[in-house]
């Protein structure tokens, strides 16, 4: 097994592998949260929009502005679904970085538990050669009061 030197040195190498892997997710999550807010926002806009259109066909308003507002709906109708596949692909990156900072922190714990236990047969072993000693000592003084 190896030596808890080089299982420390593993375990930092992997704590910043983690760390970095947990950077990467937040800006990935930030990302995400960054676009589907526009996506929102544009979705209220066409909302918006068309409650706007219905209005102005029940008012009877001239077919150029009807017309205008029509186009106008159909380019937000055109960045809402240009959005959609730019959420989608935010999400599925994110969810990516999710899986690599799970694995990470899966990575971690792994040292961590070796390291803890390299750590209790290492305790075992001293434990062993202290109980050893003790009774080499103790043979040592029985044998000394039988001599007398």
């Amino acid at each position: 097994m190896a030596n808890a030197k080089t299982l420390e040195k593993l375990l930092d190498l992997r704590d910043r592998e983690k760390q970095t892997a947990q950077k990467d997710y937040q800006l990935s999550v930030e990302r995400f949260e960054d676009v589907a807010s526009q996506m929102y926002f544009l979705l209220k806009k066409k909302e918006d929009a068309e409650a706007a259109y219905r209005q102005e066909v029940s008012a009877s308003v001239s077919i150029s502005v009807l017309s205008s507002h029509s186009d106008y709906i159909a380019k937000l109708k055109a960045k809402i679904e240009s959005l959609q596949t730019a959420v989608g692909n935010a999400r599925k990156e994110m969810e990516a970085k999710q899986d690599t900072l799970s694995a990470a922190y899966i990575e971690t714990k792994k040292f961590e538990r070796m390291i803890e236990r390299n750590k209790e047969k290492q305790h075992a072993v001293l434990k062993a050669e202290e109980s050893k000693q003790m009774d080499e000592i103790s043979t040592v003084q029985f044998n000394k009061s039988r001599d007398w």
